[in-house]
């Protein structure tokens, strides 16, 4: 990248000259770009260290949508990643619509939930060092360069020009390329390749510190941005395009706690007897129904199993018991069961059960469900009184229609 210093000058006349009424600016640029309503897209994302031999490369996908009412971000997006490393190819993923944020790396899952904690989305009532906006890869999202155009607008620090029609790799592009100057020193120099009309990203180089100890340089390179498709970024989505992280590493038990009041989500998991048991979503059951998340290898599942059936032989009405087995040995569960009572079903291997009902990594977690398939309370984690809870919950849920 050629080096800034020599023109600040020039550049800063540039920034501050009156423009014609047909003249580009950065502002127009950044208000279009927040505004994408659709996005999609594959990136090289290159990081070039002093220390190392060779550049530190990540593969990008992005997906993004805006998001004009929403405080917390300009977008909903979806951003998986991978990076290879010495013992093979590292990945995750970071997400964000709905005001609940998700990041997965290193086999673990976080997740955030505005209304459960407001902090993590604006530390001292600031949404730009929220959880949402400070996430990795975030900011080449083009409604986040949106927003960073626009602040550059206004931001003196920032000496930039803009060249509205010009070629670059054979194709036409609007460039936009500077310095942002801080205490008498460049701390960064920037160029930006963008597609003309709807000023997508082809391309952007960052070089931090030029000259210093510190250096860094950054070469992102976009492939042809999608635009057209449906954008479908939403939690059913990101449970289906990750299955592995929410069904080994999710700790949260926030979406579970949620369930009160909505369809129990689709089970589908193998029986006991090798059949194959399926409840789909809003499908009505023949009786108030306790669906109870098991772990063989925890050593309370015996007392819960224990309390579930005694609570339910109380009861002085019809109630079924249906023990999902987390496990995928069918022996665990045959051993701790035991021999299956009238109205009992076990499910074994039935990790994307939990999954989608948002059970987490603590069992037990049981769920009551009245006849027209809606949840009507849940337990998590298991209570010495765990049977006077079931003959309560598992009441409401008959009587609850």
């Amino acid at each position: 990248m050629k080096t800034f210093g020599i023109i600040v000058l020039a550049l800063a006349l540039t920034h501050i000259a009156p423009c014609s009424a047909s003249a580009l600016d950065i502002n127009e640029i950044g208000s279009k770009l927040v505004s994408t309503p659709c996005y999609a897209d594959t990136v090289l994302y290159d990081v070039l260290l002093p220390s190392l031999s060779e550049p530190v490369k990540y593969t990008i996908a992005l997906q993004s949508a805006a998001a004009p009412a929403d405080t917390l971000s300009p977008c909903r997006y979806l951003i998986t990643w991978s990076l290879p490393s010495p013992s093979g190819i590292s990945s995750g993923f970071s997400a964000y619509f709905d005001g609940s944020h998700f990041r997965y790396r290193d086999r673990r899952l976080q997740e955030y939930h505005y209304s459960e904690a407001a902090d993590p989305f604006a530390p001292a009532g600031d949404v730009s060092r929220g959880v949402q906006q400070q996430v990795q890869f975030a900011e080449i999202l083009p409604q986040f360069l949106g927003l960073r155009f626009r602040q550059m607008a206004t931001d003196s620090s920032y000496i930039s020009k803009v060249t509205a029609d010009t070629l670059v790799s054979g194709k036409k592009a609007v460039v936009i390329e500077g310095v942002r100057r801080a205490g008498g020193y460049d701390a960064l120099e920037y160029t930006y390749v963008l597609r003309p009309g709807d000023f997508l990203p082809r391309s952007i180089e960052y070089e931090m510190n030029p000259g210093q100890i510190g250096e860094q340089n950054v070469v992102i390179k976009f492939a042809e941005a999608e635009t057209g498709q449906e954008c479908d970024i939403s939690y059913d989505r990101l449970l289906a395009a990750q299955p592995e992280a929410f069904e080994k590493y999710r700790e949260n038990t926030f979406s579970l706690s949620t369930l009160p009041g909505r369809p129990l989500p689709r089970i589908a998991a193998p029986t006991k007897g090798g059949e194959r048991y399926i409840h789909e979503r809003e499908e009505a059951l023949p009786a108030p129904t306790v669906f109870s998340f098991i772990d063989a290898t925890v050593s309370s599942t015996p007392e819960v199993i224990e309390n579930v059936r005694k609570a339910i032989d109380q009861l002085p009405f019809q109630t079924d018991a249906v023990w999902v087995l987390v496990n995928h040995n069918l022996d665990e569960g045959d051993s701790i069961v035991g021999k299956l009572r009238p109205g009992e079903i076990l499910l074994v291997n039935a990790g994307a059960a939990a999954r989608d009902c948002g059970v987490g990594a603590v069992t037990p977690a049981l769920i009551f469900v009245a006849t027209d398939g809606i949840v009507t309370d849940v337990q998590i984690g298991y209570n010495k009184d765990l049977d006077s809870i079931v003959i309560q919950k598992a009441t409401n849920s008959k009587y609850s229609l």
